[in-house]
């Protein structure tokens, strides 16, 4: 309830008593005899309703004050892992003093993100104006960064951030040349083949075993109108890890962030029409290592889902079913906890996939965002996926495809780690535990079938 709401509710409860006295004093107290001694008893009563009253109203604000000071707390604690300098939209402006300091910090963070982001620009702008040609690569091939004389030399529609750059050059030749740059420990000269068979003079540098290479080739002047593409987050890969353990602590707590659209919420009739992942380690999110998918669900899907997903029979018509499918996502899968918003769900989805495929189901270790959040704001109004993004200061995208809704629930999660925390929550099985704990959402969800 809003400061306003409640000083009318004041005002109106003030109004009804005045007039309820008067009535009072007007029509019963002389028929009971009272007189004066009924005015005084009257006044005594007046007064110890008011300041009863008045104690409501002081208690109430109190209340209201210590959560927003909560609020803003929580906010604070997540900005720190977060890649943005602002704190929720809308926070605190019922209380002008703590409205005030939730700006005052975001001015701060905002100053420290724009250093940053200046430095990053300038980066940009010294390797696009380069004359050679640059390209970045992981260990697999993959792009990540490409300046626009590359582009000019191997060709635009072939090395963009994200995809292979065997589109462009010959795979033997690079995979030799990197090896020979990891092996030398600093850069190297040499020519790779292209795919149209042009032998390309190059110096090539190791970023470290494992980790790809740096690849420059003579000048050929920049593309007009073209500017610096990179993502160098594609080189981050997740450690080697073990299945985790009820003692896993969440801050190297392999996961795998899924997500999956439905032909509708019936986990007894329904089938999965996408699934979409991606990976998590602690709080690191690897965009790189993501899954996004549609399956052909052996049956039509109804109009009422189409709305929400966006989904239709002819886009999965001659695609493969879900036994195909999840093969590739269980390389992902491997020794991770699944997490996921109300991913009970999701989960009694899969297991009714692998019934039907024929294929043997064990329930892997999970967490749910849900339940989670129910914990650490049980006075929140809303759950939703959209509430939580808000009060957590995460940008929405994709919502209601498998992929954006795993990447939105990724992000609310890793903002979760410092609140849990806090509380002392510090492990895969505490965080279960804690969860848990929500016992009338449980409920619910039980109820559901999931």
């Amino acid at each position: 309830m809003t400061g306003a709401g409640r000083k009318s509710i004041v005002i109106l409860i003030f109004v009804l008593t005045t007039c309820s006295l008067y009535l009072l004093a007007n029509l019963l107290l002389p028929r009971l005899g009272l007189g004066s001694h009924g005015w005084l008893l009257m006044l005594l009563a007046a007064s110890q309703g008011g300041a009863l009253l008045l104690l409501w109203y002081v208690l109430d604000r109190l209340r209201t004050h210590f959560r927003n000071l909560d609020r803003l707390h929580g906010a604070v604690v997540t900005l720190g892992g977060a890649a943005t300098a602002e704190l929720p939209e809308g926070l605190l402006t019922g209380e002008p003093e703590l409205g005030r300091l939730a700006e005052a910090i975001s001015v701060l963070s905002r100053r420290s993100l724009d250093a940053q982001i200046a430095y990053s620009d300038r980066m940009e702008r010294i390797l696009a104006a380069r004359s050679d040609s640059v390209v970045v690569v992981t260990e697999q091939g993959q792009v990540s960064l490409v300046n626009p004389a590359a582009m000019k030399l191997l060709g635009a529609e072939r090395v963009r951030v994200g995809t292979s750059v065997f589109a462009a050059l010959e795979r033997k030749s690079l995979l030799s040349a990197l090896t020979n740059a990891h092996r030398a420990e600093r850069p190297i000269e040499t020519e790779l083949r292209s795919v149209d068979a042009v032998l390309l003079p190059a110096l090539v540098a190791s970023l470290g075993q494992g980790e790809g290479g740096v690849l420059s080739f003579a000048g050929t002047g920049s593309a007009d109108g073209a500017t610096l593409e990179h993502d160098l987050t594609l080189h981050d890969q997740p450690p080697v890890s073990s299945k985790p353990e009820h003692q896993t602590p969440l801050a190297e707590l392999p996961a795998l962030v899924l997500d999956c659209e439905t032909t509708g919420l019936d986990v007894q009739q329904d089938r999965i029409v996408s699934i979409g992942a991606v990976r998590l380690h602690g709080s690191k999110l690897y965009p790189s290592l993501s899954f996004d998918s549609l399956v052909n669900p052996g049956m039509p899907i109804p109009s009422v889902s189409r709305k929400i997903h966006g989904i239709s029979d002819d886009m999965v018509r001659d695609l493969p079913g879900f036994a195909e499918v999840y093969s590739s996502l269980q390389l992902l899968l491997k020794n991770c906890v699944v997490i996921g918003h109300n991913v009970s769900f999701d989960l009694a989805m899969l297991r009714r996939e692998f019934e039907l495929a024929g294929l043997p189901w064990q329930a892997p270790a999970y967490l749910d965002t849900f339940l989670l959040a129910a914990m650490l704001d049980p006075e929140s109004r809303s759950l939703e996926l959209e509430s939580l993004a808000s009060e957590y200061g995460v940008d929405v995208h994709g919502r209601h495809t498998a992929l954006g809704d795993s990447l939105v629930t990724a992000e609310i999660y890793c903002r979760m780690l410092p609140r849990l925390a806090e509380r002392g929550i510090k492990s895969l099985a505490e965080a279960q535990a804690f969860g848990q704990e929500a016992t009338h959402l449980t409920a619910r969800q039980k109820a559901a079938g999931w």
